[in-house]
């Protein structure tokens, strides 16, 4: 009889943890990704798009590049360490200066999720650039960035002939900076961290990490239970 108590305590473990690890939802909470509530963290911030892509050509030199997330990256509680996660480089690897661009998720919660880059003069004609997005991006819900993000791109000789759509919407609700690399009152430090670690290197959320805990701790339950069981029948 005793060996029917043990066996079933088992199952009952397996069918716990194999729920616990492949339903995330049961466990996570409602409400919707990059709400800022603190639900969802196990949904990894990620880049979902960019008005650039990777490896497209004849570019104006005077491109505002928009970037999309997937949660907000423009709360006040993250953007001063998120200003610092964004870079323009040139073909030598050499930092240009840019503008970067956030919407007041306060006033435009619509756009709480899309970064703007602009460079600060105009870019060299029929040269290749790079943008960088450090992997230490966070969300106002405390997720960070799934991994690093580098789009590369080669401008062409012309200039864009309108203003970004969305920008020209949000009007005076922004919030923005100026990378001026050097050590003056208006510059952003950057913080170029994120970039040692190879890009397909995935952050590990939070979620997962509390669900494999749980696990961890039933089955010390468990086999602790097992042995105090194992003792009384002696």
């Amino acid at each position: 009889m005793k060996y029917k108590k043990f066996a079933s305590i088992a199952i009952f473990a397996s069918v716990f943890c194999t729920l616990l690890l492949t339903s995330p939802a049961s466990f996570a909470g409602s409400g919707t990704p990059g709400s800022g509530s603190g639900q969802n963290r196990d949904v990894p911030l990620t880049l979902e798009s960019s008005s650039v892509s990777d490896g497209q050509a004849d570019i104006p030199v005077n491109e505002t590049i928009q970037l999309n997330f997937n949660k907000n990256i423009c709360n006040i509680t993250v953007l001063a360490a998120n200003k610092k996660c964004f870079h323009l480089t040139d073909e030598a690897g050499s930092p240009v200066a840019i503008r970067l661009l956030f919407p007041d998720d306060q006033v435009q919660r619509k756009y709480r999720r899309q970064a703007f880059i602009q460079p600060v003069s105009e870019l060299d004609e029929n040269t290749r650039y790079k943008i960088t997005v450090d992997r230490t991006l966070t969300a106002k819900n405390g997720t960070p960035i799934d991994n690093a993000y580098i789009i590369t791109f080669t401008t062409g000789s012309g200039k864009a002939n309108r203003e970004n759509a969305v920008l020209k919407e949000l009007g005076s609700s922004i919030v923005a900076y100026e990378t001026a690399y050097s050590e003056t009152p208006d510059s952003v430090p950057v913080n170029r961290s994120g970039l040692d670690a190879p890009a397909e290197e995935k952050a590990m959320d939070t979620g997962a990490t509390a669900k494999i805990g749980a696990c961890v701790l039933l089955l010390v339950v468990i086999l602790f239970t097992i042995f105090l069981m194992k003792r009384r029948t002696k």
